[in-house]
Order: C-alpha cells, then structure tokens, then sequence
C-alpha cells in the first residue's frame, strides 16, 4: 500500500506541475482575455479529469494485479510438495484466468524453503493525461506465499497417534485393535466431549472446534468398534475418484484424507490428557480385524489444509499456506 501511494502522489505532482506550467504559459502570452483564461480553465479541466479518470484507472489495475499475483501465489504453494514444475504451471494457470501475460511475470519457486515468490508488471494506457504529455505508466506488484507446518486448525479427526519419524507413502496403525492400546487406550481421542455418538461424528465430519500445538486434550476409552467402523466406512465411500486415490496419485480434498494430531504419549492410564506436538494427515485405507478386534489403517501422507501456523511447528507433512508479503 505504501508503494501505491507513493506512486500515485508522484505522477499527481507530475500533473499538477504540467498543468500549472501549461496556465503559466498561456498567462505569461496574453492576459486579461476571456479567450486565455477559458484556456487555462480548460487545461485545468482535462488535467483533473485525467487525475480521476487515468489515475483511478492506474490504482484499479495495480490492485488487479496484486490480487492475481496473490491468488497465483496462494494457489502455486500448495503444489510445492509435488514437484517446482506443477508449482510455476499453477501459478501461470492462476496468473492467465485473472487477465494477465506470463510472459511480463517472473515466478521463483524453493522447494526446499517451500516457498513462491511471483513479481509482475503491467503498462497502463492513459486518457485524457495524454493532453499533457503522459500516454502510459507501468505497475508493480509482488506477491510471495510460504508454506508452514500447521499449528492451529479444526476439522481434526478424533484418533491420535505418537510421536514418531513416519515415513511418507507407508502404512501405519491410527487405531489400535483391542488389548494393543495402553491400559484401555487405543488412539481414540475426545474432541469437544466423549461418547460414542460424538466420536463417531468426529470421524465423519472432524472436529468443529479449534486445536492448536501445545493443547491438552482427553483419551477417549473403550474400543469402541462399531462407531469407528461406521466412520471410517463413511469417509471411505464418499472418495468417488476413478481411479482410487493413492499415495502415489490422490486429490488434496479428497474425504480419504483426514489430519489427526499427533501427541506426546499415549502411555496413560484409563481416559487421560495428552499434550499435542503436531499435525499430520493420513490417507485413510479402511479397517481391518486383527484377533477379531477392529483396527485403522492409513498411509503417511503430505497435504496442504486450511489452518494456521506461527512458523515454529515442527513438520509431520501438514502445512498451511500463508502470504507474507
């Protein structure tokens, strides 16, 4: 905003002072007619004009481009887990169905920092202002998303699992089968209260609630078979996709894939608190029965998901996108 300001003043004083030196130049010619002061008049005339009409037409494009570049940015982030090349190809996607050439932007993409940063320009073509000599400006903007561990976010589903270096693509247990758990725990946890109804919900439609890293929440006993069957069935079914979502192919809203925190412990006894150190999500692979007793299955994955991050989350592959200039 401080540089849109900054601009537009600069091309104000411009045309103020082209339009005094044109009325200074007519008065110093002949004075005292109506004929010249209806000159200057009109010099002054065209010279507002052109600050209200190709000024405004300057600001207005400027922040269409600030917004595509951030919309570009925004959209590119969450592509950076998957390859630079998917990235730029989003952003050049964004950048073209908001009205804009890539050919006058330059994208800088960082996998390692996982970072974007887009820088475009555009010219102007003015109006009225070309009575005063401007024909045209250029415009600036910059936009530059980050991408961040998650720290805060709702929707989470009501498992938890340990603290551990999971490796991307492999299966892992998110609910242990009867007698596997600590003392009556088996990953369950309880999100905004306890009972099997709201444990069931929780897994269909996550956790409206917010929980961020550092939080305390409750073990959640018992095995509770059906409910958990029930929810993970359900998300199951609604992955429509042709074909099945893998780890190796899957799409980022697809229902299969659920965040889950993962916690310090679940060595406690009974129901219990647990403290959270992170998020991570999960390709959900169904249920299965070991010894008769029911557990969940998922896959490592990394996913991009609507939350928040201070910057200093540790990374279990859940991340959030944030703009940060």
């Amino acid at each position: 905003m401080k540089e849109e300001r900054n601009l537009t003043l600069k091309i104000y004083y411009k045309l103020f002072k082209r339009i005094w030196n044109k009325i200074a130049g007519i008065l110093q010619q002949q004075r005292g007619t109506t004929m010249i002061m209806t000159a200057a008049l009109m010099v002054a005339i065209l010279g507002c004009t052109a600050i209200v009409t190709d000024m405004g037409l300057t600001y207005i494009r400027k922040q269409k481009l600030s917004n595509a570049l951030d919309a570009a940015a925004l959209a590119a982030a969450q592509d950076i887990s998957i390859s630079e090349q998917k990235a730029r190809e989003t952003a050049i996607e964004y950048i073209q169905k908001n009205g804009f050439s890539e050919t006058n932007v330059e994208i800088i993409v960082s996998s390692s920092v996982k970072s974007i940063e887009i820088k475009g320009k555009d010219n102007v073509d003015f109006y009225f202002a070309r009575v005063l000599g401007f024909y045209n400006t250029q415009v600036d903007a910059r936009a530059k998303a980050v991408v961040f561990p998650v720290t805060e976010m709702t929707g989470v589903r009501p498992l938890a699992v340990e603290d551990f270096p999971f490796q991307y693509g492999v299966q892992y247990v998110l609910k242990e089968g009867a007698g596997d758990g600590y003392n009556g725990d088996f990953g369950p946890v309880a999100l905004g209260g306890t009972g099997a109804n709201n444990y069931r919900n929780n897994i269909k439609y996550g956790y409206n609630g917010k929980l961020k890293v550092g939080d305390w929440i409750e073990t959640e006993t018992g095995n509770m078979p059906n409910p958990t069957e029930e929810g993970v069935d359900y998300l199951m079914n609604q992955c429509n996709h042709t074909p099945k979502c893998t780890t190796n192919h899957y799409d980022l809203s697809c229902p299969r894939i659920i965040s889950i925190p993962i916690v310090d412990t679940l060595q406690v006894n009974g129901r219990n608190e647990v403290q959270i150190v992170g998020f991570a999500a999960f390709l959900l692979e169904g249920t299965t029965r070991k010894d008769g007793h029911l557990q969940v299955l998922g896959r490592f994955i990394k996913n991009i998901t609507v939350g928040d991050s201070d910057g200093t989350g540790r990374d279990y592959g859940l991340y959030a996108v944030k703009l940060v200039e």
